[in-house]
């Protein structure tokens, strides 16, 4: 097997591989290759508005190889399967067809400089039935099959003359569960059947193991989504740590049990699968690659992690795109000065507050103050914060004029501009 050379390879084209990428290659650095198992990226944060029916363009799916080729870095679709740390060489899957066929064979790639920046996924956490009758939400393929499950339960609703409601069971209190249930509560519109009003009704469930609904949100926050998610409808439910899921109902340990015609497993986070089984690099309980303040792994210094699939053990930070932008914000300063020859400086992340869309239920966060008190906002303000968190990330991914253009076009309901894909 041929190994090929290259300068600094960034593995996963989230918020911080993209943005990472995007930025060193705006400093002048052409030597960088961005690597993803899908073409194209969308914004993690709106993969609940996917699950609930909303459309790849509406949540601004955008392809990697245009913006490779805007920006002057190199772009190669491919899934990591290792990483040798000590030689600098990591290897990629075969790419094969949907008949299995192999279509591009094993390929190994020798590094100067790796960043890791494969996000996170959901555990089962070893509960009965989660894998066999739960959906995932860790990606646009997750959340397409999620809604299309959805949109063929209400319609066999209604081809059967069955007036029942129909029961969505979420697992998890985070920000993932809780948008997800605002949303199919208030706003999802099942591509099986229009207009909305012939839909059967839908009723949500949310259920958290601790005694805390939103643990370590702010009390406010959580208070407020809490009224706003119960007059949409919802159904909350705490200290139910659930012990097995079927294809129609979740049971919890202490014998309680709650229909569900569809369940969604929204219950933490952890590193990618491949972490554990890759050796020469250490990882934590939860699968993330263990790394200083630097970013550095802890076994090599040529070896970076960021966001969701790293753990700082000095001073961890949430697994969330604005922390994961940070730290690119961080690399892109620090890998040049790294190549130098300098050590690079620590990362220090600054909480920039947390802001949720609950669909019509309305939208509601904080902002954290820098000389003042935190800010709490509701309603259009709200809702214009949430998405000026996502009109940044735009800007540097599409530049200025076409950051503008995109958001114009938002407004008017319609796309425009390099969200085409390159085929």
């Amino acid at each position: 097997m041929n190994t090929r050379s290259e300068g600094i390879v960034i593995v996963g084209g989230g918020a911080g591989g993209l943005e990472l990428a995007i930025r060193l290659a705006k400093a002048g650095h052409k030597d960088v290759l961005l690597m993803d198992r899908a073409a194209t990226h969308v914004w993690k944060p709106r993969l609940h508005e996917l699950a609930a029916g909303f459309t790849r363009a509406s949540v601004d799916e955008l392809d990697y190889a245009g913006l490779a080729q805007q920006w002057g870095f190199r772009f190669e679709q491919g899934e990591l399967v290792d990483v040798d740390a000590g030689h600098k060489r990591l290897t990629l899957a075969p790419w094969k067809d949907d008949n299995g066929r192999v279509l591009v064979a094993e390929r190994q790639l020798s590094f100067d400089t790796l960043v890791l920046a494969l996000g996170g996924v959901t555990p089962d956490m070893g509960v009965d039935g989660v894998l066999d009758n739960a959906f995932l939400l860790d990606s646009e393929r997750d959340a397409e099959r999620l809604y299309r499950h959805f949109s063929a339960g209400l319609l066999a609703r209604r081809s059967q003359g069955c007036s029942d409601l129909y029961h969505v069971a979420i697992v998890g209190t985070g920000a993932t569960g809780v948008e997800l249930a605002g949303l199919l509560a208030t706003e999802a519109r099942a591509s099986s059947m229009a207009p909305k009003e012939i839909q059967p009704e839908v009723k949500v469930t949310l259920l958290e193991a601790t005694d805390t609904f939103m643990p370590g949100m702010d009390d406010e926050v959580r208070h407020v989504v809490q009224a706003r998610l119960q007059e949409a409808g919802v159904d909350i439910h705490t200290a139910q740590q659930v012990n097995a899921v079927s294809a129609q109902r979740v049971t919890t340990e202490g014998g309680q049990s709650f229909p569900a015609d569809m369940t969604i497993w929204a219950a933490g986070r952890v590193g990618p699968s491949l972490a554990s089984r890759m050796k020469g690099l250490a990882v934590n309980d939860k699968r993330q690659w263990i790394v200083r303040p630097s970013l550095q792994a802890m076994d090599n210094d040529a070896v970076f992690a960021l966001g969701d699939c790293s753990w700082i053990e000095e001073s961890p930070v949430p697994p969330t795109a604005q922390a994961a932008s940070e730290q690119a914000e961080h690399l892109a300063r620090e890998l040049p000065r790294f190549l130098a020859g300098d050590d690079p400086a620590p990362f220090r992340y600054e909480d920039k507050g947390t802001l949720l869309s609950l669909g019509e239920a309305g939208s509601v966060g904080t902002l954290r103050g820098v000389f003042a008190d935190d800010i709490t906002l509701r309603g259009r303000l709200a809702r214009a914060a949430y998405q000026g968190l996502q009109r940044q990330h735009q800007f540097l991914l599409l530049g200025p004029w076409k950051g503008a253009a995109e958001a114009v076009s938002d407004a008017f309901g319609r796309s425009v501009g390099p969200r085409l894909k390159v085929h």
